[in-house]
């Protein structure tokens, strides 16, 4: 069983949108070591339920508008999120792009008893926009956002 999984969410067609798939695309490239997984779960909710049950870590990558600048990197845990939907009860902080998606997956897991630990990962998009490439101020950021997965991924490890 592998028990941390880096979800990428978001939509490649949509340019910065596009920052969950590029780092898993890059994670896979370098290879993961073992009881680490990378999917690329764009943005559906059956994508990643499976994900949810089996790991004991979860790190997800999206883009996330927090306020700051393009390319601002942000790491939070669901509780920090501003859904502004009913289906999830409305938090105060940051807005992901995936929310309602991702965190009802987190609601509807702890309602089944199943409660990983998560931490989300947000870049802050330039534009929004349908084109395949990301802007490159996020694509710059991307060596940053895979730092910041090694790290987690080496403290789960040793707290497992």
């Amino acid at each position: 069983m592998k028990h941390i999984a880096v979800i990428g969410l978001g939509n490649v067609l949509l340019k910065d949108d596009g920052i969950g798939p590029r780092v898993v695309q890059e994670l896979s490239k370098k290879g993961l070591p073992p009881g680490v997984q990378a999917v690329d779960a764009g943005g559906g909710l059956w994508n990643y339920w499976y994900l949810l049950k089996e790991c004991r870590h979860v790190i997800a990558v999206d883009s996330m508008q927090g306020g700051g600048p393009p390319g601002a990197v942000y790491m939070v845990v669901p509780d920090q999120l501003s859904t502004g939907t009913n289906e999830v009860e409305a938090k105060p902080g940051i807005q992901i792009d995936h929310e309602l998606h991702f965190l009802d997956a987190l609601k509807l897991a702890a309602h089944y008893g199943i409660k990983p630990e998560v931490t989300i990962i947000g870049v802050e998009p330039k534009e929004i926009s349908f084109a395949l490439e990301l802007s490159p101020e996020i694509e710059a950021r991307v060596p940053l956002v895979l730092k910041i997965i090694k790290e987690l991924c080496m403290r789960y490890s040793c707290s497992s």
